[in-house]
C-alpha cells in the first residue's frame, strides 16, 4: 500500500476524535498466531502508517471473552456475528514517531488522533 501524503513528523500532539473515515486505507488480517487480528492503515491526521492488534478474548478490543459469554456470546451457545475490529473499535494513531508535545504518559505513540472507520 502507498502513502498518498508523507508523514507529517512536525504535526504537534493533539488529542482529536476524527469521527468516521474511509475504510480505503486499512486492512486487516488474523496473525497467524490466532493472536488476534491486525488492522493497519494510514492515520488521517499524521498520514504515519499505523496498525493495531486487536487480540482474542481482551474486553473491549473485539474479542471474545468473559463479557460476551456473560451477554450470550459464542461459548454460551447462543447464536452471536464474530467482531469486527475493522469497523467496530475505536482507532487510535499508533504510527510510532513521538510526535511534538506528546505528554510522556501517554498510551498510544503516534499524533493523538482517533476515528472509527466507516462500514
Amino acid at each position: 500500500m502507498t502513502q498518498s501524503r508523507p508523514h507529517d513528523h512536525g504535526l504537534a500532539y493533539a488529542e482529536e476524535d476524527l469521527g468516521e473515515v474511509d475504510p480505503g486505507p486499512f486492512t486487516q488480517r488474523a496473525e497467524p498466531d490466532e493472536a488476534g487480528v491486525l488492522v493497519s492503515g494510514t492515520c488521517p491526521r499524521c498520514h504515519g502508517r499505523t496498525k493495531t492488534l486487536f487480540r482474542w478474548g481482551v474486553p473491549g478490543t473485539g474479542g471474545k471473552g468473559l463479557l460476551d459469554r456473560l451477554r450470550g456470546g459464542p461459548s454460551s451457545g447462543a447464536a452471536a456475528t464474530a467482531p469486527d475490529p475493522l469497523s467496530d473499535e475505536v482507532h487510535f494513531c499508533e504510527c510510532g514517531h513521538a510526535h511534538p508535545q506528546c505528554p510522556p504518559d501517554t498510551s498510544y505513540r503516534g499524533c493523538g488522533a482517533s476515528w472509527r472507520i466507516s462500514r
